[in-house]
């Protein structure tokens, strides 16, 4: 076994991402043999797991904005990061520290004897591990892939919310949204409630559910919202929540965290004040955020179909007749005709960038996915950087620059223009 004791966090990551030849491998039999030798397998708080295919992310950040409102101590797992690794594992949402990631994957790779454990599967553990350690009163966990057979599945849920049911990943979850929903059901727990965030739930989900005897909270049907202006409203049963602030977020996903809220307040009490800052406060980076400027840019993690039309609505409606440049790229695994095709009629002109990695799209996947949607083979660009230099240069003032696709890209991206906003003020502050 190799020495991990003197690791530095990148240590860790290079030895991570490089020691299994088979990046995902789901599956718990590995993970539930180290987790019950750590102990760390039952949660001693109340945990809400969130999966689904599109606002996860969302959902827990609306989750951990509304019980730290409330004064709670707030554990969040998330998946993937955007800057740094570190995002991922959280406390009040603060990223835990080089050297506690450090020390909570020591503390696991020690633990796995010959058990081959992969990158996310190390990661699960070493969150849990941490989270063991400390005084909390609630645990947010969200689906790296599917559910049944993610690592975070190891923990029995509270509450679960299934936020979306769509195609993605059908290479590991099935080709059908049936078979999608029965490995997203696969979070429910035995008289637990459930939320579906959503219209219309797979048969699958409703079977699961059914037989598990979980009382599932479905958009639409027990649940409502509507907007009023600058303020909106969400109707569950027989409470409503009015007048409330208009988050930075999905509506779908702020209102499934609320109506979650209130299925736990047996156990974690929140009141109406909570609820109102939530949703002043609650913010998530890289989801259809906007960097003002003379050509300002739309920055959105969007890498699967649903987000990409998600993205198009959101565009149609605050940027109509407004000419859009779109940097773009995603990985080798996603649909990228399907990523393209809902930009049809808004995007006028595309600069597709090549990504680092093994999962990134070649450069002729990603000109045959132009040519076979669009009938275009527009000039593939080395880095993202360039390719949104190239945006910048082309688009005129007034004009949109969108950045959409993997989360590589928009981070990369992202970050640059942080840099650049950094330097300028670190340089008026010298000048002054």
């Amino acid at each position: 076994m190799i020495n991990v004791s003197d690791f530095t966090l990148a240590d860790w990551l290079h030895y991570l991402e490089n020691r299994h030849s088979q990046e995902i491998q789901l599956g718990l039999s590995r993970i539930q043999k180290v987790a019950a030798q750590l102990n760390i397998q039952q949660a001693n708080v109340p945990v809400i797991t969130v999966g689904g295919t599109n606002g996860k992310g969302s959902t827990i950040a609306a989750l951990e904005a509304i019980y730290l409102a409330a004064g709670y101590q707030v554990a969040s797992y998330t998946s993937p990061h955007l800057f740094v690794f570190n995002e991922r594992i959280r406390i009040n949402q603060q990223p835990i520290s080089d050297k506690q990631l450090c020390q909570a994957l020591t503390a696991i790779e020690q633990a796995t004897g010959s058990e081959q454990l992969t990158y996310f599967e190390m990661t699960t553990l070493a969150a849990l591990w941490y989270f063991k350690q400390l005084t909390l009163d609630i645990i947010l966990l969200e689906v790296g892939m599917g559910g049944r057979l993610d690592a975070t599945n190891i923990i029995d849920a509270d509450l679960a919310i299934i936020t979306t049911v769509e195609l993605d990943h059908q290479d590991y979850l099935g080709d059908s949204i049936e078979s999608i929903g029965y490995e997203k059901a696969g979070i429910l727990r035995k008289d637990k409630p459930a939320i579906y965030a959503d219209h219309n739930p797979p048969a699958s989900v409703l079977a699961q559910a059914a037989l598990l005897n979980t009382r599932l909270i479905r958009l639409e049907q027990d649940y409502f919202f509507n907007t009023h202006h600058d303020s909106w409203m969400v109707i569950d049963g027989n409470n409503e929540f009015t007048e409330l602030p208009i988050p930075k977020i999905n509506l779908k996903s702020a209102a499934a965290a609320i109506v979650a809220s209130t299925c736990l307040n047996h156990l974690l009490p929140v009141t109406a004040s909570a609820w109102q800052q939530a949703m002043l406060t609650v913010f998530i980076k890289g989801r259809q955020q906007l960097m003002a400027g003379v050509c300002p840019t739309l920055f959105d993690v969007a890498h699967n179909p649903q987000a990409v039309l998600l993205l198009a609505d959101s565009i149609q409606q605050h940027y109509p007749k407004t000419q859009v440049h779109a940097v773009f790229s995603a990985l080798k695994d996603k649909n990228l005709s399907g990523l393209i095709a809902p930009m049809r009629e808004l995007v006028e002109h595309w600069y597709p960038a090549l990504l680092s990695g093994n999962r990134a799209s070649s450069e002729s996947l990603l000109r045959t996915a132009f040519q076979e949607t669009l009938n275009l083979d527009p000039v593939c660009f080395i880095t993202p950087l360039d390719a949104y230099q190239a945006a910048k240069k082309q688009a005129k003032p007034g004009d949109l620059i969108i950045v959409y696709g993997s989360f590589l890209l928009v981070a990369e991206v992202m970050a640059a223009n942080e840099n650049h906003v950094k330097q300028e003020s670190d340089s008026e502050i010298c000048y002054r």
